[in-house]
């Protein structure tokens, strides 16, 4: 009598078949993950580059620091969507420590996005993290600078930093 040797070629198949669907949704989850980091990496990066020019124009120029941010969000985000950016310029003013006689501002940039969930089940599972089942998963970047122009004497028009307008 011949003994036959046992194949487990039917045991691998079933095996990767049970372990399959786990490593592709891990997989994914780590592309969907890469996606909304670079993304909030250039949210974060657009609201400082506007900040920055915020902080360089007259106290004030909310328009042109907006303007600004339509044309910087775009570069810095990937599979970047209008309809999913809000941008708030808010400046404020504060009295110098060293010498309280005098005055100086800031400038407050925030920008909201909702990024896009590109991987169809990972979206679904992260979605409504952020408190919303919108396919997109929004994030918020507030950026502050001091406004480079010489202390103020007076007391500026505007809100003073720390109090809600």
């Amino acid at each position: 009598m011949t003994k036959r040797k046992r194949d487990g070629g039917g045991q691998a198949l079933v095996e990767f078949a049970l372990v399959a669907p786990l490593f592709f949704l891990l997989v994914f989850a780590v592309i969907q993950f890469a996606i909304l980091l670079g993304g909030q990496i250039g949210v974060s990066n657009a609201a400082r580059e506007v900040a920055r020019y915020a902080s360089t124009v007259p106290a004030n120029s909310n328009a042109a620091a907006v303007a600004q941010a339509n044309t910087v969000l775009p570069r810095y985000i990937p599979g970047f969507n209008p309809a999913a950016a809000s941008v708030i310029v808010a400046y404020c003013y504060y009295p110098n420590p060293t010498t309280p006689t005098t005055y100086s501002q800031k400038v407050i940039v925030t920008v909201t996005y909702g990024h896009t969930l590109f991987v169809p089940l990972v979206g679904t599972l992260i979605d409504g993290i952020d408190g919303s089942r919108d396919g997109r998963f929004t994030t918020t970047v507030k950026e502050e600078m001091r406004v480079e122009t010489p202390p103020l004497k007076s007391v500026p028009s505007g809100t003073a930093c720390g109090v809600n307008p």
